[in-house]
């Protein structure tokens, strides 16, 4: 009888060991890898950049010649001009032509200024006159002057508009020397549309 005990004793030892072991308490096949999709954090989206500042005109294209309607040997008016794209918190526009080929040094041909500024583009049409505050150019006068180089040159004329944050309130009849002083620390953009012209 002893000996049936032991012998039952030994087998239930057997048995334990060759069973699964449930210490971690679960049943069932083992578990599989889940199927999951990463899907990464989308970038910070930013407002699209603003576009620069440009100069335009329907009369000539950069670096092309400006037709002589618009010289000294035509009818000596300024061109139809756009400002494209002026930077928000634009108060006033100012804008100077002039020719830096000159035989005396850099020629104004226009010079003005407190242009009324707007947040959308600015056309100025064709022989438009005034526009704001006239300084005037090297032959001393108020409002547009064509390119009138000497017979044989070609010469450059740079068409130049700044976009500015506040009215300057200088005097009227200034040279572009004293405007461009009186911009300093004021400009928000400037534009150049560069035009040739030869006789």
């Amino acid at each position: 009888m002893h000996r049936l005990i032991v012998i039952a004793s030994v087998v239930a030892l057997v048995l334990a060991a060759c069973s699964p072991s449930d210490s971690a308490g679960t049943t069932g096949p083992p578990p599989t890898e889940a199927s999951t999709t990463t899907t990464e954090r989308p970038l910070p989206t930013s407002a699209a950049p603003l576009p620069d500042m440009e100069l335009t005109s329907p009369a000539f294209e950069a670096g092309e010649e400006i037709p002589v309607k618009y010289t000294c040997d035509g009818s000596d008016i300024s061109p139809k001009l756009e400002v494209l794209f002026p930077p928000t918190g634009t108060v006033t526009l100012a804008i100077i032509v002039d020719d830096p080929d000159a035989p005396v040094g850099v020629w104004d041909h226009w010079v003005e200024y407190d242009i009324p500024g707007t947040d959308g583009n600015v056309i100025w049409e064709e022989g438009v006159g005034r526009i704001g505050v006239p300084g005037v150019n090297s032959w001393n006068l108020a409002g547009y002057g064509g390119p009138c180089p000497p017979q044989g040159q070609n010469h450059r004329y740079f068409f130049t508009v700044f976009a500015l944050d506040s009215e300057l309130l200088i005097p009227e009849g200034v040279e572009s020397a004293v405007l461009r002083e009186a911009m300093e620390g004021k400009i928000l953009a400037e534009a150049e549309l560069m035009g040739t012209y030869g006789r």
